[in-house]
């Protein structure tokens, strides 16, 4: 399901999400792009596993230019190196921000 709202802050680098249901997230830049979901990044990934370098623009480089709706499945995002290939559907967004949060709170409660 899609989110209520998006809101984009600028300053932070972040975008907010709030659901129907109350939840709220907020989203650096840098995990939206770290986390894009299509083939040439996953591919990417795949190889920065197998010991390569990943090429991502430094988060105080990294700009959203664009939000763009996919019907109702989803959202594409705009980035200012031009990567706008990768759709998130609302489900895997959904989830990556609830895995996001639950780490930074593990991270939190050891830091």
């Amino acid at each position: 399901m899609a989110p209520e709202s998006i809101v984009d802050h600028r300053a932070r680098a972040a975008l907010e999400f709030r659901w129907a249901d109350g939840t709220q997230h907020l989203a650096p830049y840098q995990l939206l792009r770290s986390s894009c979901p299509c083939a040439d990044c996953k591919a990417q990934c795949a190889a920065q596993h197998d010991g390569q370098a990943r090429l991502l623009p430094s988060a105080a480089d990294l700009r959203l230019t664009d939000i763009r709706p996919v019907g109702a499945y989803g959202v594409q995002f705009v980035f200012g190196d031009g990567h706008d290939r990768g759709i998130f559907p609302w489900r895997f967004l959904r989830e990556l921000l609830e895995k996001n949060l639950a780490q930074a709170l593990t991270a939190a409660d050891h830091g």
